[in-house]
């Protein structure tokens, strides 16, 4: 059966069906458009172009259910490399990046863009020094590569134990993201809205696993793609007279400059920042072209390196490795993935400068005009807040208080554009975050699932199988509900910290074992201990509840963790116990891409070995 799944073709309709599906979103807009020129209210405008595409999205992942373990592990191992790298994308990206990222970059200016530019590095690691090792193993999950790569079944317990902390954090920035779009655009409670988002992703993951996260997910990017571009796009063409946002908004750095200057936004001492802005309102008082004003310049490459390594090595992203038909494809898709965010990484300053460009350029004029016609709306949404602190009589930006994570809702308005455009980026954003946060569950569940309770029970009887990553989907979908319950979440901040815990723990291990024949058992766990343990006693004495203070300072911990990791790992391989010789045969069967994959070798070997047993 597995076979017979393997050799099957991708759907040849894939494009027209997904054509269908972007042409329904467009649509969809251009009609709420229309009413909301008839005269329909914006509640209603909202709650249609928020909940319609979500029923798609459910839809689609009903018709892509299933209970095939290979399907719901890792879809068939026939996706197509365009859209498994629209959903490395989307991982990579998430609502955390749509948002958080894309708001960083208005307090911070181009200090932000280490983040960015870390993604972009990390997707090009990853490619070039793991993806195609994984996929030629073809293991289901982080951890079952390690037990595969060592014969050791200790290895995959303690990798899946240590992949909670980072993955869990997450799921919950990304719920949290989710949950704030649709507490808004409802409108709604949030814990309410928390409820909907869980439940909508803990669907998705039960009804087909890794088969309908990929399907509903790549509508998903294909909604979030043209829901962030139509309004940009729009925005570019009415402040530039061209609809390339990504290389006409330079031309605007000039009136951004003086709109700053007038507003008295002055040179930022980065002695005077603990590091990225929160999520609580602040004042964006850095100028936007000044580099190193809000982190230093060894804050710059900490985070960037931070990000780079934990990209290269997020288990959400390597599950993905295994889902394609071939080592080439999955080079491939890598490569999109690759493209598709470092597009995103350009596309997100020109979003932030048309923003900044409107919103400081009418508060230099309010003195004289009044206060302009989007002030009532962004703070109705609670995305600008303005008093006067120094009594003067005037607004100034000290007195403006924005909200990190609501930036990229604001550009329209800011352009006196119509009201759906704001609600389709709202929806795009909404479209990103519930495609990263379905993924990250799924990788938790299933390592639960298939690295822990396959290392009680081996038998491979589907039946169990998928009732443990059913109950691991509902139970740790339960525990991010009632976490967001209890807790204020700041979605950059957990961002950071996960990827921090990535590359501390994971890199090391990986790299060692992918590209070293020596590496032992013994390495491999030293490796990950000494990075997660080093990194998280920083956490613990540095921050709340194991949330750092400072980004830089985390993605510094976590770089020192990583070398002490790499240096422990070597060192146990070279002074332990020898690599036995069936590690070395593994080891070399990996290094050659082609073939089948080992895993799947390894499980045919099993079931002809039982049946002559039974």
């Amino acid at each position: 059966m597995a076979l017979q799944s393997r050799q099957r073709t991708p759907n040849p309709h894939l494009g027209a069906y997904y054509g269908i599906v972007a042409s329904l979103f467009v649509s969809l807009a251009i009609l709420l458009a229309m009413a909301e020129q008839l005269g329909w209210s914006h509640r209603s405008i909202a709650r249609l172009m928020i909940l319609v595409p979500m029923i798609l999205y459910m839809a689609i992942a009903v018709a892509a259910r299933t209970l095939n373990i290979e399907d719901f592990f890792v879809s068939g191992r026939r996706v197509p490399q365009v859209y498994n790298g629209f959903l490395l994308a989307a991982i990579t990206v998430g609502g955390t990046g749509f948002f958080a990222y894309t708001g960083a970059l208005f307090f911070a200016g181009f200090d932000g863009l280490a983040i960015g530019l870390g993604w972009v590095c990390g997707l090009l690691l990853a490619g070039v020094l793991f993806v195609p090792y994984l996929r030629r193993v073809g293991a289901y999950t982080l951890p079952a590569f390690f037990e595969q790569r060592f014969r050791s079944r200790q290895t995959r317990i303690v990798a899946s134990a240590l992949q909670i902390a980072p993955t869990f954090l997450l799921v919950a920035a990304e719920v949290n993201i989710a949950a704030m779009v649709l507490s808004i655009f409802l409108p709604a409670a949030f814990w309410l809205c928390v409820l909907i988002v869980i439940l909508f992703i803990a669907a998705t993951g039960i009804l087909g696993g890794m088969r309908s996260l990929t399907w509903s997910g790549s509508a998903q990017f294909i909604a979030g793609s043209l829901g962030l571009a139509i309004p940009l796009t729009i925005v570019a063409v009415a402040l530039t007279n061209l609809p390339a946002p990504q290389f006409t908004y330079g031309e605007m750095l000039g009136s951004l400059m003086n709109a700053e200057v007038a507003s008295g936004v002055a040179t930022a001492d980065p002695g005077l920042f603990s590091g990225m802005p929160g999520h609580e309102p602040a004042a964006a008082e850095k100028p936007f072209l000044q580099t190193f004003g809000m982190i230093s310049e060894a804050g710059y490459f900490a985070l960037f390196v931070c990000f780079a390594l934990g990209t290269a090595a997020l288990p959400s992203l390597l599950a993905r490795s295994g889902v394609t038909a071939s080592v080439a494809d999955q080079r491939r898709s890598t490569a999109w993935a690759l493209l598709l965010v470092a597009l995103f990484a350009i596309t997100a300053p020109a979003l932030v400068v048309f923003a900044k460009v409107l919103m400081f350029g009418d508060i230099v004029l309010i003195p004289m005009q009044g206060l302009p016609a989007w002030f009532n709306g962004l703070s109705e949404m609670n995305i600008f807040r303005a008093t006067d602190l120094n009594g003067d009589g005037a607004i100034s930006v000290g007195d403006v208080l924005i909200a990190r994570d609501r930036i990229a809702l604001a550009l329209p308005m800011l352009a006196a554009l119509p009201y759906i455009l704001t609600v389709l980026i709202a929806a795009a954003g909404l479209a990103i975050a519930l495609a990263a946060s379905g993924s990250h569950l799924f990788t938790l569940s299933a390592s639960l699932a298939d690295d822990l309770y396959r290392s009680i029970d081996p038998q491979p009887i589907v039946l169990p199988r998928l009732l443990v990553a059913w109950g691991s989907i509902g139970a740790l979908a339960l525990l991010t509900a009632i976490y967001l319950f209890i807790s204020d979440v700041d979605s950059l901040s957990y961002a950071v910290t996960a990827f921090a815990l990535v590359a501390a723990t994971f890199f090391p291990t990986l790299f060692l074992s992918t590209w070293w024949q020596g590496c032992t058992v013994w390495g491999a766990l030293v490796s990950m201990a000494t990075g997660f343990g080093i990194l998280f006693l920083y956490l613990i004495a540095g921050g709340l509840v194991g949330i750092a203070e400072t980004a830089a300072g985390t993605a510094a911990a976590s770089l020192i963790s990583a070398v002490l990791a790499l240096v422990a790992g070597i060192g146990t391989s070279l002074y332990g116990p020898a690599p036995s010789a069936t590690d070395t045969t593994f080891f070399e069967a990996m290094r050659r891409p082609d073939g089948e994959t080992l895993y799947d070798q390894a499980e045919a070997q099993a079931e002809i070995a039982r049946r002559k047993t039974g």
